[in-house]
């Protein structure tokens, strides 16, 4: 099966109905109309050379391009390598580097990254594009051409060791039929997308496409555009991380969000008192959701997320949840999960799916609390853990800390070797104001007194922004 075909499917059932809206007032694209302009991009993808069996990496802004670039490489027989426009070039160039790429498609001129790689000339495509042709050092797995690959995403770990995940057509289609039963998308939704397309496609994209319903671009990603896009449209469905719903939130604009039916939260943990306040001005709950690239989403809290906003909910009923004994008390246990739409491979170095779980179970690193609902929130990652002296920590706890200073708009805490303690724990703080932040004495004192004392950071730093993985997480621990 190809992705692509389920959107036909798609096209030939409504025709008429609106595929995307915006960014600008007055787009508007209808299913046939994205369909045609999908083909178009096509040829021309043929016309540059792209053959079916190609891995293409696809580097471009968020927005209606992406979409249409996305499914005319589909549409050649090609897979999708995500190489996100946010990383640094070095960051892009090691994609290249360990993923077997034939070509590389990128917005405008923005390609300087992969022209150490490059063999033939660039050929121009309409829109702004550009298709680079690139030899990557790294030779095609053995094992690659037996799976239907849709994509391969890198993912990284807390050390930084990176990784390419691969996921077929039948695994994205799998993902999007688990996820649906709950999220219950149709024709009727019209979805506000906030989201990077570079780490958000395969779960959401794909699945509003498929199930038939309308995506609604915003002119930017702050509030004003926001509420807009939604009042505008009609909005039935949003799909943000904490950040966008706090601009929200914090805006001194008026608002009414009342044709939303679902906002659902991802990325990064949602804070009790975010969704609290997000529900007060808006009556609507903010409905957490764990989103893992080797499984895709398998918990969304549909059912208590007024109660409970920062639980990520229970797990969906086409996954089964096992918890394992962990080093941090009789209530904190590891979540391991078993159903459908795991991925198919590792890319770098290469793993087939039976070598990576085990009896059909994947380990995901995430430590949890199970509450009387049966709800799990997370708590932090095992591999984010900070061992003190044998005395263990997440370092999400200090960061809480330093982030309810009135003077602090983020933090990230993290571990560095240290010969007499086996670690120490650092911090790197954003100010809220930059030109008159807090003393890092004020911020010490005022860690004193709400942390332990092995879990206070024994230096603080400003910082203007954080190192993160591949897949555009923080990292919470560095390579000495």
């Amino acid at each position: 099966m190809n992705l692509d075909d389920l959107f036909l499917q798609t096209v030939a059932r409504q025709p008429d109905a609106s595929a995307i809206l915006g960014p600008k007032a007055d787009q508007s694209l209808s299913y046939a109309e994205l369909n045609a302009a999908i083909d178009r991009r096509a040829v021309e993808l043929r016309e540059g050379g792209i053959r079916a069996g190609d891995c293409i990496g696809l580097h471009c802004p968020s927005g209606l391009d992406y979409v249409i670039l996305n499914y005319a490489i589909w549409r050649c027989g090609g897979s999708v390598v995500s190489i996100p426009v946010e990383l640094a070039d070095v960051e892009k160039q090691r994609i290249v580097r360990e993923i077997h790429l034939t070509g590389v498609v990128s917005h405008g001129r923005s390609y300087s990254f992969c022209e150490v790689f490059q063999h033939r000339p660039a050929h121009s495509l309409s829109a702004g594009a550009t298709l680079v042709h690139v030899e990557s050092p790294t030779e095609e797995p053995e094992g690659f051409p037996a799976i239907n690959a849709a994509f391969i995403r890198f993912t990284s770990g807390t050390t930084g060791t990176s990784k390419g995940v691969v996921l077929s057509h039948e695994t994205i289609h799998e993902r999007i039929t688990a996820a649906n039963d709950a999220l219950q998308l149709s024709p009727e939704d019209r979805v506000v997308w906030l989201l990077s397309m570079s780490y958000h496609f395969a779960v959401s994209i794909v699945s509003y496409l498929t199930h038939g319903a309308t995506i609604i671009l915003p002119a930017n990603q702050f509030a004003g555009a926001i509420f807009d896009s939604v009042q505008r449209h009609r909005g039935t469905f949003i799909y943000g991380s904490p950040l966008q719903y706090a601009w929200m939130v914090d805006s001194k604009e008026s608002a009414d969000l009342g044709s939303l039916r679902l906002a659902i939260c991802t990325t990064s943990a949602l804070k009790a008192e975010l969704g609290n306040r997000f529900y007060d001005r808006f009556g609507l709950p903010l409905t957490q959701a764990l989103g893992i690239i080797e499984v895709g989403l398998p918990c969304i809290n549909l059912e208590h997320a007024r109660q409970s906003p920062s639980a990520v909910g229970k797990v969906l009923p086409a996954y089964q949840l096992q918890l394992q004994d962990s080093d941090f008390g009789d209530e904190l246990c590891e979540i391991r999960l078993k159903g459908p739409g795991f991925l198919d491979a590792y890319y770098h170095p290469w793993r087939m799916r039976d070598e990576i779980l085990e009896d059909g179970w994947f380990a995901t690193g995430d430590i949890c609390r199970v509450d009387e609902h049966g709800c799990l929130t997370i708590h932090g990652r095992s591999k984010d853990v900070i061992n003190i002296s044998g005395m263990k920590f997440f370092p999400q706890e200090a960061e809480a800390v330093l982030c309810e200073h009135p003077g602090i708009r983020a933090a990230r805490v993290y571990s560095l070797p240290d010969e007499r303690w086996g670690e120490r724990a650092m911090a790197d703080v954003i100010a809220d104001t930059p030109a008159e932040p807090p003393t890092t004495r004020e911020l010490t004192d005022w860690c004193r007194s709400r942390l332990a004392p092995f879990k206070i950071p024994s230096q603080i730093q400003y910082v203007t922004s954080f190192p993160r993985t591949a897949s555009g997480k923080v990292l919470h621990r560095l390579e000495s």
